[in-house]
């Protein structure tokens, strides 16, 4: 069954001729323990497993049956065996554990995709080793060629000190490539580090000024010393060499593949070009699509996007839009989330505003012209004061246009103050977070900003009691994109580093069906899809992943360890691991 063939801007199809029909065979009868053999059999069935259905009713099941992209059929084995027919595909969980695909409510799947490729210097433990590998790299690539990509982590070295251009040119020029411009950028993506020669390219000196929203570090002469943050940033890359064709459609290819082996079967992307939607397009026609996207272009461009009518959630299942990202400041690692009290290990530092909100004026302007034309709002915000700032805009919007079903979301939403929850309840506002970045953030949050702003940091308990909406993500390229790995840091906020096995900040923990929900339904509530995925119900289009083994069994400190089997996307099956259950 291949995905149905709409382009972006074309309305939703309806459904297929013959799932339409079935549909309405069926109608009356989902609720019953057996069907009539009459009328059209199940393309696929799933049966023998443990299915987590995500609705209150029928929270488990032994199977389920599909027909087209959607299913028709959840219950027991016996009930889901009465729509098999001679072609209809079985596959044996063999007493697995069956759930909703996962859809990341935050990702950056373009840059997801280069970084399978790209330089990956997350994990390395010390300056040297992240100026070693930078000088390999430099070494393997074509002439003219960047090094790019990086995900650096400077908390995981002893001790914590930034790098810097130096570091790495003196790298280079033992390895007799010093010509060679280097721009990778730290893992929250808010910062990044340019060598000599890519600050050549790009003009950059000391006299060259900061830049609304960014910032250039500087040693003690003043002279740039390859440290950009935020919209600084934008000062090198400007001199980098634009993106092929060819390599935009590899990468994206490569981020569907590594989507589907985790069973994510629906990304929210995050600030897409106009380039990168119009290659899951190509894809969408030529039936390769095998992920769900929802694209929120940059806000900056609202006009654009306006100008057409989209409105919000405009598209086929398979690839929509209508949502628009903006950011309100920086993150915690780079010191440029936006806080009400200065860091307590930078006295005087508050962090910035990013460009796009200075003035605010000029932001809630924006907003207000999204919002007039139907566009969802989802904004990047990580300080307290940030946060703050973006609700009283969302405020605004909502009394300026009146009552609306906006889904305003907050994106990251790590460090609130203490009033600020029930404005977020109030307003209806999405907590669009990301809990690995707690797990990892985790490891030295505190001496940033001190044990009183930590109680409200990555509050997910706080946020699902005063009824607010949670949607998780991982924001990939920045973290990991697999689930497991999310899932397991909600339950445990088990620090990266080991220091915090009973959880850091524990009265935060959410319980693991919290968390699946927060990866389900609540992502798919954040994009206007509640009543088509999220959930294993009849009727629900047929996005279903096969575990390895029953997470809800397993120590919450050993959900990663889990690995997905099987993923089902849009009734295809897009991934099987090599020792998958036994079909026929």
């Amino acid at each position: 069954m291949q995905p149905p063939e709409a382009p972006p801007g074309a309305p939703a199809p309806g459904l297929p001729p013959r799932l339409g029909a079935a549909l309405l065979f069926v109608a009356g009868l989902f609720g019953c323990a057996q069907r009539s053999h009459a009328g059209p059999a199940a393309d696929l069935i799933v049966r023998g497993g443990v299915v987590w259905t995500g609705e209150a009713g029928q929270p488990l099941a032994e199977g389920l049956a599909i027909l087209g992209d959607r299913l028709v059929a959840v219950g027991g084995s016996r009930d889901v065996d009465a729509w098999r027919g001679p072609k209809t595909r079985v596959i044996e969980a063999g007493g697995r554990l069956v759930l909703p695909g996962f859809n990341d409510a935050h990702v950056h799947f373009l840059s997801g995709g280069m970084g399978l490729e790209n330089i990956n210097l997350k994990d390395a433990p010390s300056r040297e080793e992240f100026a070693r590998r930078i000088a390999g790299k430099a070494a393997a690539i074509p002439a003219g060629e960047w090094v790019t990509g990086g995900n650096w982590d400077d908390q995981a070295w002893t001790p914590a000190v930034m790098p810097d251009a130096t570091l790495v040119d003196d790298a280079l020029r033992a390895a007799g490539k010093a010509d060679v411009p280097v721009f990778v950028y730290r893992y929250d993506g808010h910062m990044g580090l340019a060598n000599a020669a890519a600050m050549r390219l790009a003009k950059i000196d000391a006299k060259t000024k900061d830049v609304p929203g960014g910032e250039i570090g500087r040693d003690a002469h003043g002279q740039p010393n390859g440290l950009f943050r935020d919209a600084a940033m934008n000062l090198v890359a400007k001199a980098m060499p634009p993106l092929t064709r060819e390599r935009r459609v590899r990468a994206i290819k490569k981020a569907l593949e590594h989507a589907a082996s985790l069973g994510v079967t629906s990304v929210q992307d995050m600030n897409p070009e106009r380039e990168d939607i119009a290659v899951y397009d190509e894809l969408l026609k030529a039936g390769q699509l095998t992920t769900r996207i929802y694209a929120a272009p940059y806000l900056m461009r609202w006009k654009d996007y306006a100008s057409t009518g989209v409105g919000r959630a405009f598209g086929s299942p398979w690839l929509r839009i209508g949502a628009l990202k903006g950011y309100a400041d920086g993150s915690l690692g780079s010191s440029t989330a936006y806080f009400y009290d200065a860091f307590s290990d930078q006295p005087g530092n508050h962090g910035l505003l990013s460009d796009e909100e200075s003035p605010p004026a000029a932001m809630l302007e924006r907003m207000m012209g999204a919002d007039a034309a139907g566009l969802q709002l989802c904004i990047h915000a990580i300080g307290d004061q940030g946060i703050s700032l973006i609700l009283d805009q969302f405020a605004a919007v909502a009394a300026a246009h009146g009552p609306a079903d906006r889904r305003f979301r907050i994106e990251h939403a790590q460090h609130m103050a203490e009033k600020d929850f029930a404005r977020f309840a109030s307003l209806g506002v999405i907590a669009s977070m990301q809990p690995y970045h707690a797990i990892d953030d985790g490891r030295w949050a505190e001496k940033r900003i001190g044990p009183d702003r930590i109680k409200r940091t990555y509050a997910f308990r706080t946020f699902l009691d005063r009824g607010v909406h949670l949607a998780f993500g991982t924001d990939w390229d920045v973290a990991p994109l697999d689930p497991l790995l999310g899932l397991e840091a909600a339950v445990t906020r088990a620090t990266l580093d080991g220091k915090n096995p009973s959880g850091w900040v524990p009265e935060q923990k959410i319980t693991l069906p919290e968390a699946l929900t927060a990866y389900t339904q609540g992502s798919a509530y954040a994009e206007f899809q509640e009543q088509e995925k999220g959930r294993i119900a009849p009727g629900m289009l047929a996005d279903v992943i096969v575990l390895s083994q029953d997470i809800f069994k397993a120590e919450p400190q050993r959900i990663h360890e889990a690995r997905v089997v099987t993923t089902i996307a849009g009734g295809r099956v897009v991934y099987e691991a090599a020792a998958t259950p036994p079909s026929r």
